[in-house]
């Protein structure tokens, strides 16, 4: 009996250490999968104007950090190289402090001191909600659209799109925006023939032929240098004019062509919609 006992022990502890090794090693394993580089640009034009728009966008910020932080989590937080971080557009002539909130709203924990990782994931989770209402008080600064000069998407990509790519990350750029490349000053607009920094040309495809004439007259926004390694996408098109149904086919059109000329590869496009609609359609590109 004693004999019988001595070897059930032995096979427990076998057992245990088996298990606690497997454990180990698959926490290993997922400690060494490709880390996450999450960049999301928030579009501050008139946009902001519309009834509820700010809140759909900060919903969308917060969906796409519980994703991140669920991915952190997941495997060995001591190891986890993870990258979170909200861009604003630079809206000229608002009283916005965009290094302040930009600040705030980061989270590089490659950057982080090991024992100071899980610490400073919670916190950043547990004030994101606050500093995201404080972000929405603060982008609404006019009651009319003249107040708004209108962001230079075009510009800021140009300066700054390839920063958005981290060599060894698994990048996903999330453009918040209603998709339209417009200023209160033509003035700040380049032009090369047909192509543009700006939008406006919309207005010139007009009837259901619109395709073949932005294809005929090679209408579009003048091509920059993005990565190939960054899944682009844009959330929140929607149309301006009423009048025109085909509108957003449009600007989504105009989008698409100006990416892939950039030297983008991956890319999605999320219409303006409900904002569980469009976090449930986010969620399925992350």
């Amino acid at each position: 009996m004693k004999t019988t006992h001595s070897n059930f022990a032995v096979t427990k502890i076998f057992l245990i250490i088996f298990l606690l090794s497997n454990s180990i090693v698959h926490a290993i394993e997922q400690g060494k999968r490709t880390p996450l580089n999450y960049t999301i640009i928030l579009d501050l034009s008139d946009r902001v104007m519309q009834d509820h728009q700010l809140e759909k966008d900060m919903l969308l910020i917060e969906e796409m950090f519980k994703v991140f932080e669920t991915q952190a989590r997941r495997g060995l937080i001591l190891t986890s190289k993870d990258r979170f971080s909200v861009k604003i557009i630079p809206q000229n002539g608002s009283p916005l402090n965009v290094n302040y909130y930009e600040n705030k709203l980061q989270i590089y924990l490659d950057e982080v001191a090991v024992k100071d990782k899980n610490t400073v994931i919670s916190n950043f989770a547990s004030t994101l909600p606050s500093t995201l209402k404080e972000l929405l008080k603060a982008s609404k600064y006019g009651e009319t659209n003249r107040d708004y000069f209108g962001v230079d998407i075009w510009s800021y990509l140009l300066n700054i799109g390839n920063s958005f790519e981290k060599i060894g990350y698994n990048n996903v750029a999330l453009i918040i925006t209603d998709g339209y490349f417009d200023f209160e000053k033509k003035d700040h607009v380049l032009k090369a023939e047909n192509r543009f920094t700006s939008t406006q040309f919309i207005k010139k495809l007009k009837g259901i032929d619109w395709a073949s004439i932005a294809n005929e007259k090679d209408y579009g926004l003048i091509p920059i240098t993005l990565s190939s390694h960054v899944n682009w996408i844009v959330s929140g098109i929607e149309s301006k004019n009423s009048l025109d149904i085909l509108q957003t086919k449009k600007i989504t059109y105009i989008w698409e062509k100006w990416l892939k000329e950039s030297g983008a590869t991956d890319y999605h496009f999320i219409l303006n919609s409900s904002a569980r609609q469009m976090s449930s359609q986010l969620l399925e590109q992350l």
